[in-house]
Formats: structure tokens, C-alpha cells, sequence
């Protein structure tokens, strides 16, 4: 059974990719082999035996997938490391993930303290107030009561809900590319990736266009996957690699100097992968910070509330 909490799912890929640096582990070489393999026999145009290292490699990838350890988006970021026979590379990233997720969760769970105890002591105390001084009588107030925690509880169970079911949490994340601000720093946590991808893709000796294709392939699905594959699309039809990366919308928000000679494909993927990632970790601790806040909304919604049961 796979390992739910992201904190668990950090220990999982750290200690796979210790396992897959360690002296004598022959895991690593053998990917590596398989990747380079394949990708000679192609540039050979040995047709048969390219396919007898990529048959080599869905050996391996069915193994991992068939342990039922995975998610299906973390199988693909794999997959892409199988590829590029650089499997190791990929545990680190999917373990940097969840280093990121844990700690943005832990901060959420500070910063939410004090909003939700000003909107629980609101929701409980000021009907406990207004029965002592008999404003209210014992039943309105602890209708009121109940009906001030109630959105408290129906949140947390539909939180719940979402976290145990993965097609639900996967539809949930969707809506929040949707969500102004929210969504943004989504969209440049995966290009985060995106762009990591192609560095791999490249610094494997994979061409430009299969760059492209591959590390479009083995995104998450998401609202915006699409932009992936335009830009592979628009780079096939002979735009300009710099002019395409520019138009796609990857380098906004990020502060990335561009020289006017234009982007050389096998510098960018390094230096934007750094920008994005402090762009990710700003937006991480700014609605970690930002987000608990929002409770505070309720406070209104409580004052009318016990409004309503003075009115009666």
C-alpha cells in the first residue's frame, strides 16, 4: 500500500535515491546502459535493436509500476528517467517535492492556529455570552452554536474526502489553477518541472524536438499540459526554440535575463530551473502564510448569524 502523507512519501524517494547512488549498486548502471543503448542503435538507424532497448526498459518501468507503490503522475516523471537512464535524478526531484508540500503544510498549520481560534471562539462563545445574560435562550444558542461550527466541519470533511480519494484530489487541484494568484504559482511549479524534464531530455543527448516531446509526455496532467505541447508543436514546425519559449508563458513571472543573441536550448533549463524554483518557494511561503487567513471570512457570516437569533 502506498504511503499517503507527503512527509512518508519524502522518506520513500530520499531513501530511493540513496539506494540508487550507493557504492555497488549496479540499478543506476544498468538504466544507463538500457538509455544509452537505445539511443545509439537510433542515431544508427539499427531499428531492431533500439527496440530491444526500449523493450529492456519497459521491463524495468513495469516493475516499479506493478508494485502498486506509485502514483500514476510520479510513474511518468520515472518513465522520463528510465529514458534518459538517469532514474536517481527523478527520485531526488520527487522527494524535493515532497520536502516542499511537507513544509508548506507544516507552515499552513501554524499560520491557521490563531484564525481558527478567533472563528471557533466567536462561533462558541458569543451565543454561551448571550445565553448567561439572557439574551438567548438555552435552545437558540446552541443552534447558533451549531450552526457557527458547521461550515468549520462540513470543510473538514470535505478536505478529507478529497485527500482519500486521488480522482477527487486530482479534480480539486485542477479548480485551483483557476484561482487568481493561486493558480499562477501553480502553473510555475509546473514549469518547474517541465523545465527540469528538458534539461534531462538534453543533457542525455536527445535532440531538441524529442526533448520537447518527451518532457511534454511525462507531465502531470493539468489545465495547462497543453502549453507543453504547443511549444514542442511550434518548435517542429520551425520556430525558433527562444522565440516559442517566449510565447508560451513558461518565463513569466520569473526574472530570467534573456541576451539578445536569444536562448541557446542547452543553457536555459539550468538557470531557469533555479529561478522557478525560488519563484515556487517564495509562493509556497506566501499562501502558507496568506491562506489560513481566509477563515476570517466566517466572522460575518457569525455576526449575522446570532443577529438573526436576537432578532427572533
Amino acid at each position: 500500500m502506498a504511503a499517503d502523507s507527503s512527509a512518508q512519501r519524502f522518506v520513500l524517494f530520499q531513501s530511493l535515491y540513496d539506494a540508487s547512488q550507493a557504492e555497488g549498486s549496479n540499478w543506476e548502471q544498468l538504466i544507463g546502459l538500457l538509455s544509452k543503448g537505445e539511443l545509439a542503435a537510433q542515431r544508427a538507424q539499427l531499428d531492431a535493436l533500439a527496440n530491444q532497448f526500449a523493450d529492456g526498459q519497459q521491463l524495468l518501468f513495469d516493475e516499479l509500476r506493478d508494485g502498486g507503490l506509485f502514483r500514476e503522475w510520479e510513474l511518468r516523471f520515472m518513465r522520463l528517467g528510465l529514458a534518459v537512464g538517469k532514474l536517481g535524478n527523478v527520485y531526488l526531484r520527487l522527494a524535493e517535492h515532497y520536502r516542499l508540500q511537507t513544509e508548506f503544510q507544516q507552515r499552513l498549520r501554524r499560520a491557521a492556529r490563531l484564525p481558527l481560534v478567533l472563528v471557533v471562539g466567536f462561533a462558541l462563545l458569543v451565543p454561551l455570552v448571550l445565553f448567561l445574560t439572557g439574551f438567548l435562550p438555552a435552545v437558540a444558542a446552541l443552534t447558533s452554536a451549531v450552526l457557527g461550527m458547521l461550515p468549520l466541519l462540513l470543510g473538514a470533511v470535505v478536505l478529507a474526502a478529497i485527500n482519500r480519494w486521488n480522482v477527487g484530489r486530482e479534480k480539486a487541484l485542477n479548480m485551483l489553477y483557476a484561482v487568481p494568484g493561486i493558480g499562477g504559482a501553480l502553473e510555475r511549479y509546473q514549469h518547474y518541472h517541465y523545465v527540469n524534464h528538458l534539461g534531462e531530455c538534453l543533457a542525455a543527448g536527445f535532440s531538441l524536438p524529442q526533448a520537447l516531446k518527451q518532457s511534454a509526455r511525462r507531465m502531470p496532467e493539468s489545465p495547462i499540459k497543453p502549453r507543453y505541447d504547443k511549444l514542442s508543436r511550434a518548435v517542429d514546425g520551425g520556430e525558433s526554440f527562444s522565440s516559442a519559449l517566449l510565447k508560451s508563458g513558461i518565463l513569466a513571472g520569473v526574472a530570467l535575463s534573456v541576451p539578445e543573441s536569444g536562448l541557446e536550448p542547452r543553457q536555459v533549463p539550468a538557470s531557469l530551473s533555479l529561478a522557478l524554483h525560488r519563484a515556487c518557494e517564495d509562493q509556497l511561503q506566501f499562501w502558507a502564510s496568506i491562506l489560513p487567513y481566509t477563515l476570517l471570512g466566517l466572522i460575518p457570516y457569525l455576526v449575522l448569524l446570532n443577529a438573526w437569533f436576537l432578532s427572533r
